[in-house]
């Protein structure tokens, strides 16, 4: 695909390129979402939200990490809420998943909904961060974790799709954000790989890490 076409995909997969385009990032992002996971410290009957989970391939991971774990994930492709609900079609039935199409600076859910939430990747795409994470602070529970990554801009402005429609972060630039709408930032790591790229290149990725917690 053409950098533009894979940046339209990248925001929002849709049609017949979708499948194909969900399974590059999930190979391109496994260990940073497993990281998250990893950084949530997901514990029984926890409530998690992830927000961007394209075709859900780590929605299992979340519910298998404690028992009586509800996991809901929000996409505003149609197309990856589809699929995902196929993927996890036995989750689904056990009522321990659902998916929904849907955007983060408008969220279908009442204040204080989950104990948990993450975004991978979806930093980018947001026009207005702030109206965002302002919706993630209102759903989430006042002792609730909240985990965002997202690439560095160091290494994001050389990839050839980011100039059609990415906003790039470095690690001020989100914490002032993240403080503004009021979070407190409890942990910040930085998660270094090299790996593929959505082009299918090999690059040296700086990925960052921050959990914050309703201040």
């Amino acid at each position: 695909m053409e950098p533009e076409n894979i940046a339209s995909q990248l925001r929002c997969p849709n049609g017949k390129e979708a499948s194909d385009v969900a399974l590059k990032m999930n190979d391109a992002n496994r260990s940073v979402n497993q990281k998250c996971i990893e950084l949530l410290q997901i514990a029984s009957g926890d409530k998690v939200l992830e927000i961007g989970p394209g075709n859900g391939a780590f929605a299992a991971d979340i519910v298998g990490s404690a028992e009586e774990v509800i996991y809901t994930g929000l996409d505003w492709s149609a197309d990856m809420v589809a699929q995902a609900s196929q993927l996890n079609s036995e989750l689904l039935a056990q009522g321990s998943v659902n998916f929904q199409s849907g955007s983060s600076d408008k969220l279908p859910f009442e204040p204080g909904t989950f104990n948990k939430i993450l975004t991978v990747h979806t930093l980018y795409f947001w026009e207005h961060p702030a109206d965002h994470l302002s919706e993630i602070r209102r759903v989430l529970q006042p002792d609730g974790l909240f985990c965002i990554a997202f690439g560095d801009r160091s290494f994001m402005k050389e990839l050839p799709f980011v100039p059609y429609g990415f906003n790039l972060y470095d690690i001020p630039a989100a914490q002032d954000i993240m403080q503004a709408v009021g979070f407190r930032v409890v942990d910040v790591q930085k998660f270094y790989e090299t790996g593929r790229s959505n082009t299918g290149d090999i690059v040296e990725k700086l990925i960052n890490i921050m959990v914050g917690t309703p201040q």
